[in-house]
């Protein structure tokens, strides 16, 4: 991040620290798409992302006071998000089981009449699979990396580790993908 939206970013979070609900909006507005790449990174799923999402906003709102250092107010915010993220995923880990299977029950049945539809969602499917066998530090980065147009600093002070650090595991999340796809091992996911 440059110094100058840095400097803006922490003006922001003290107008927020002081009250100002406009202020706390841009700020979460501004860091949405990434903060959203990083829990459904974490939970799986587009119903549950948003469920999470809600309750980090809740958190952030109750919490935003007690931020002492506003330059790592993306830092503080990613750390909610994981750790709420983490929480649901503990408490929903069945229903999850059955919220992904009813969606393949209705995928099933409501197979699109494209054939280009349909090899464009089995493309999907295979990324989608091949991102999901990451490890957790690896799909990480990469959920960040093509979730939002952050650096690859930005993802570091995120994720709390060296630009170095996510430039090795980019590079290696995107080799393990490309192994995934290509050795045909993704062929054993199930069809949608």
């Amino acid at each position: 991040m440059d110094t100058t939206q840095g400097t803006n970013e922490a003006a922001m979070v003290c107008m927020a620290r002081a009250g100002d609900r406009e202020a706390l909006r841009r700020l979460l507005e501004r860091n949405w798409r990434w903060l959203g790449g990083l829990v459904w990174n974490l939970v799986g799923s587009d119903h549950d992302t948003d469920d999470v999402l809600q309750n980090v906003c809740v958190q952030v709102i109750g919490r935003i006071g007690q931020l002492r250092e506003p330059e790592r107010f993306r830092s503080w915010l990613a750390a909610i998000a994981r750790n709420e993220a983490l929480r649901w995923r503990k408490d929903r880990r069945h229903m999850a089981v059955r919220l992904d299977e009813r969606a393949a029950e209705q995928a099933e049945a409501a197979a699109p009449a494209a054939v280009e539809q349909v090899v464009a969602d089995e493309e999907a499917a295979r990324m989608h699979w091949a991102i999901g066998q990451l490890p957790e530090k690896y799909r990480e980065a990469f959920v960040l990396a093509y979730s939002d147009d952050l650096t690859h600093a930005q993802i570091g002070e995120i994720l709390d580790v060296p630009v170095t650090t996510v430039q090795i595991r980019l590079v290696r999340a995107r080799r393990m993908i490309h192994d995934l796809i290509t050795t045909g091992i993704s062929e054993r996911i199930p069809r949608t």
